[in-house]
């Protein structure tokens, strides 16, 4: 192989991380797999970071409604008001975990999230807060955390 070949082939190999940052917790994360995302977390991948998706991995942990790792994510610092920067099937950018979890009926992280100071007056672009998605779906529990 030629000397620059393989230069390259280094310089992307030694590069793929930074590549994939923050995207391994986050798979972890959505597949409830509290064992591997502490793993990475003590290798280093911050709780708040944004991945590939521009998601955090709290906001996956409301999504696919992982209450233990989203309590966990909030002990270790995890930021419930960062907003989503990208958009993710029908997601546009700018969904916190509140709306996530309050759109799902995921009731164990609402609370979880509001202990943690989550902002429920924070709105999707359409202008609609978590609430609104709670009443919408028929969430009591989520509709009375959120109305307090």
């Amino acid at each position: 192989m030629k000397p620059m070949a393989t230069l390259a082939i280094i310089a992307v190999l030694l590069g793929a991380p930074a590549l994939d940052a923050g995207t391994q917790l986050s798979r972890a994360v959505a597949d409830g797999n509290l064992v591997l995302a502490k793993s990475l977390v003590e290798a280093g991948e911050k709780v708040n970071e944004l991945d590939k998706w521009g998601w955090t991995p709290l906001a996956w942990a409301a999504y696919y409604g992982q209450p233990a790792i989203a309590k966990w994510l909030l002990e270790r610092g995890a930021d419930p008001n960062i907003l989503t920067t990208r958009k993710y099937g029908r997601y546009k950018p700018g969904v916190s975990p509140l709306l996530l979890a309050a759109y799902y009926g995921h009731d164990e992280i609402v609370a979880d999230l509001l202990k943690a100071k989550a902002d429920p007056g924070l709105t999707d672009v359409s202008g609609r807060k978590p609430v609104d998605y709670a009443k919408e779906f028929g969430f009591t529990k989520c509709v009375e955390l959120l109305s307090r």
